[in-house]
């Protein structure tokens, strides 16, 4: 070997071009390649060591693929929402500076975290930003609707086939495409059973698991889980109050405006505790044109018979989840007894049978006259069941 390179460097140094031998063309030669070379191997280097350059972030709007429709959030309009205006300004600059953080809306049932969530995903898109909504149903399904998110901000189907063959964490490879990818806004709706989001053994704090605030945009979770333990460092907790009552009293002249003046739409909305979801409700009675009460004043009046019993208070506390619940019970079954005097005796069975159901859609087919029939004891016609249907969704 010694003998072989001492001949390959005599023979460099016996055949060198005559070029080569002139120093005057040699020293400029070799003072351009020098610094050169030492300026690719740095860049190099760099681009080995940092952080890949942003994904190509594509526009839920510009998708047509129907596999991304599900992961489009529900329309809400942002003038109809009322008594939100300081948590939408926070969570507006969340949006634009997550700084290694996540968004929790957090608070009880029937608060109106979907609504501000839904404001928020409004916003976002009149802003440029990519939006997707998950509505949390099981661990299965939200690791499906993740994974067609990185798949839509960019994530190489020969990564993510590489993953589901086990040779890299799946969590792991859709967390690193949305955190190369900016300028997007991802909902989690109702994942209230945090033990549950996984994968298994992974607790939300952790951020090893489905939930990290590693993302390039901004992740949001409304939950009715308010303990900051629950979501670790790196969340910022939104929690949501009863709605005052003058936002109150306008949600309900938003939906039924001819049903009485601001002061009684107030003092309607202060009975029922500022809780959005039984202003709606009252809302879309109000303005059946069957309805018994038509005005704020009479419903109230109506009210006044039950909630002192049921809630022991003038004003009751939305904020105690017993107690919202109450509220929204009694505003439904006012709605329901309206409806079997209208003639459909069944809503009220059917819509206890559709609860017993999970939180996701349920086929027309699978509600059938016999399967009604066997849950309430008496005979159903297909036309009496159609007939509740239509009132439900009247």
């Amino acid at each position: 070997m010694i003998v072989l390179l001492e001949s390959v460097a005599n023979y460099a140094s016996e055949f060198a071009p005559a070029w080569a031998q002139n120093p005057w063309l040699i020293w400029p030669v070799f003072a351009v390649l020098a610094p050169l070379s030492v300026g690719l191997g740095l860049l190099s280097r760099r681009l080995e060591e940092g952080e890949p350059p942003p994904a190509r972030l594509l526009s839920v709007g510009s998708l047509t693929s129907a596999a991304l429709d599900s992961l489009r959030p529900p329309h809400v309009p942002v003038d109809r929402v009322h008594g939100r205006e300081a948590e939408l300004a926070r969570l507006t600059r969340l949006l634009r500076r997550p700084d290694g953080r996540f968004a929790v809306v957090c608070a009880a049932g029937g608060i109106g975290k979907t609504t501000v969530a839904a404001a928020l995903c409004a916003q976002a898109e009149k802003a440029g930003h990519a939006v997707f909504w998950i509505r949390w149903r099981d661990p299965i399904a939200l690791s499906e609707h993740l994974t067609r998110v990185a798949l839509a901000c960019g994530l190489p189907m020969g990564v993510l086939e590489q993953a589901r063959a086990g040779y890299e964490n799946l969590p792991d490879v859709v967390w690193r495409q949305l955190a190369a990818t900016r300028k997007w806004l991802l909902v989690i709706d109702n994942a209230d059973d945090t033990n549950a989001i996984g994968p298994e053994s992974e607790k939300v704090g952790d951020y090893r698991g489905w939930i990290r605030p590693h993302g390039g945009g901004l992740l949001l979770v409304t939950s009715r889980d308010t303990a900051p333990a629950t979501w670790g460092p790196c969340a910022e907790l939104v929690h949501l109050a009863p709605l005052t009552a003058r936002a109150a009293g306008q949600v309900l002249l938003d939906a039924a405006p001819g049903s009485g003046t601001p002061e009684e739409a107030e003092a309607l909305a202060v009975r029922l505790g500022g809780l959005p979801l039984a202003l709606c409700a009252v809302g879309a009675y109000l303005t059946r044109p069957t309805s018994r009460y038509r005005t704020f004043t009479a419903y109230r009046q109506a009210l006044e018979a039950d909630l002192p019993s049921l809630l022991g208070a003038e004003d009751p506390n939305a904020t105690d989840p017993e107690v919202a619940r109450r509220v929204v019970r009694h505003t439904w079954e006012l709605s329901l007894d309206q409806l079997s005097a209208e003639g459909h005796p069944l809503a009220r069975p059917l819509l206890r049978l559709l609860a017993l159901c999970a939180d996701a859609p349920i086929p027309l087919s699978l509600i059938t006259p016999a399967l009604l029939a066997a849950a309430t004891g008496e005979a159903v016609t297909q036309g009496s069941l159609d007939s509740a249907l239509g009132g439900l969704d009247g």
